[in-house]
């Protein structure tokens, strides 16, 4: 069950990113490839993880959890799988908010609820020094045990704090909105006495209060071509 709900939070990361439909699917080839190569191999420890208790214990004669035998390279394979799968998880998010068009402030934002998963890392990384006993040469259950549930709510605690991301994100844009209704929308210079010996007076506009993407859920991810510029008008 632990395994299982530690697996199932990797899984709630990714399928945030739907690469398989635009507008993910436009991103980049690379990184839709690198996303699917990443769901392949996590697909591919959850099932070694789920299998490998089975194989340490097949049956109550030939358990090797209550016997000499060894278990370390079984245990330090899948606390490695764990560790690996979670920084595939947290590379993804990266990419995209290194392509997207941010300010620094939703950059960061962005960088801290999408990159939670390095707390479970840094208890996963734990339990591989821990888990360990020099003495017996074999691995401590009771480290393993306890880091692991400590692990499973840890990766639940960030699922769920993940989500107020959004809050946050709405609440900066509605300020932005607020402080621009406050601001005039433009402002007349005048410029001095032009060729027909007339003030030639100028607009300029303030700001601009059109809604902005903000968000790694939002697109276009990437930056925006540059255009072409207009010349002027007879």
């Amino acid at each position: 069950m632990l395994w299982t709900t530690i697996y199932c939070v990797k899984f709630c990361f990714l399928a945030q990113f739907k690469f398989h439909k635009p507008p993910y699917a436009y991103v980049s080839k690379h990184l839709t490839r690198y996303y699917w190569s990443s769901i392949g191999i996590c697909s591919a420890a959850v099932l070694v993880t789920l299998i490998q208790p089975i194989i340490l214990c097949p049956n109550s004669d030939r358990c090797r959890y209550f016997r000499d035998a060894s278990t370390v390279s079984l245990e330090m394979t899948v606390t490695a799988l764990d560790i690996i799968t979670d920084i595939f998880v947290i590379s993804i998010p990266i990419s995209l908010i290194y392509m997207a068009n941010f300010t620094r402030l939703h950059t960061i934002i962005n960088a801290c609820f999408k990159c939670l998963s390095i707390f479970p890392i840094v208890v996963a990384t734990a339990r591989l020094a821990l888990q360990y006993r020099a003495e017996t040469r074999n691995i401590n259950y009771i480290w393993v045990t306890f880091l692991l549930v400590v692990e499973a709510a840890t990766a639940m605690i960030m699922a769920s704090i993940s989500s107020y991301r959004v809050v946050i994100i709405d609440y900066l844009a509605e300020r932005r909105m607020r402080r621009g209704a406050n601001l005039p929308s433009s402002k007349t210079y005048i410029l001095g006495n032009g060729v027909s010996g007339r003030e030639e007076r100028i607009d300029i506009r303030l700001n601009d209060t059109a809604p902005q993407s903000s968000s790694v859920s939002e697109l276009p991810m990437i930056h925006p071509a540059p255009t072409s510029p207009v010349g002027p008008t007879t």
